[in-house]
């Protein structure tokens, strides 16, 4: 257990190395993000209120932007993964006596600290425009916690299709999943105002639970119920991801 976290976390810390080399990578998945939080504040802010009752339509959007940029970070530790499948040094890993899962599982963490860091820089943004935040510092920091769980458990899609296929290409695809998972959730107004056939959708979209109970705590205050299903919602990604990327790795490893 000892070498198994040792190992991690000197894989986790190279991989945060990488990017400090290539700081123009992650500063994209946060400029995205604010870029559609700013264009969609700005376009149904003002009408927020009177078409479905948000009074804080700035705080109602920033989980959006914050998801947004967590998977798209999450989205390079395949791309990252296949880099070091093609030069070699995988190999090299698995020619060793490091754990296996080390060998991904310390990239996954290095994208949950990044988005752990963007997340910062997001909220201090959308504080900075008005954003309100009924739960304070500690719901911060549980906001914070939250979506670098979910970086961590989302980063599973691509280290497993990197393994699988050992393709860049294939790798960035697994970023893609998100964007209809996104935009079949309660994204831009609440679910109680959706037609009948989206709502059944929402709420069968592990993502609706994410942003709720991120949105719970910036614009209603801590509702235990919200955050449960919310931190459900990553356990449950993270056991579908992480059982796909110890496939991944035992195929590869044949």
């Amino acid at each position: 257990m000892t070498r198994f976290i040792t190992t991690t976390w000197l894989l986790m810390a190279r991989a945060l190395r990488e990017a400090r080399r290539q700081p123009a990578n992650d500063l994209g998945n946060a400029f995205i993000p604010l870029f559609f939080y700013a264009v969609t504040v700005g376009a149904v802010g003002g009408v927020a209120r009177e078409a479905f009752g948000v009074d804080d339509y700035k705080g109602f959007q920033l989980p959006v932007a914050l998801l947004q940029s967590a998977a798209g970070i999450a989205g390079g530790a395949g791309l990252a993964l296949t880099q070091d499948i093609q030069s070699g040094y995988f190999e090299k890993l698995m020619l060793t006596s490091t754990p296996r899962f080390a060998i991904v599982l310390g990239r996954m963490l290095a994208d949950a600290v990044k988005a752990f860091g963007l997340s910062i820089l997001i909220i201090a943004m959308a504080l900075a425009v008005g954003s309100g935040f009924e739960t304070g510092p500690v719901g911060m920091l549980v906001l914070l916690a939250g979506t670098a769980a979910f970086a961590l458990a989302y980063s599973g899609i691509g280290v497993a299709i990197a393994l699988k296929t050992g393709s860049p290409q294939a790798a960035q695809a697994g970023f893609l999943i998100f964007f209809p998972l996104l935009f079949l959730a309660p994204t831009f107004a609440p679910i109680e105002v959706f037609a009948t056939w989206l709502e059944v959708i929402a709420r069968a979209n592990p993502v609706t639970y994410l942003i709720e109970g991120q949105r719970s705590l910036i614009t209603a205050g801590w509702e235990p119920a919200a955050l449960a299903k919310g931190a459900a919602a990553i356990a449950g990604i993270a056991a579908l991801t992480f059982t796909l990327t110890g496939l991944a790795l035992r195929g590869r490893s044949r």
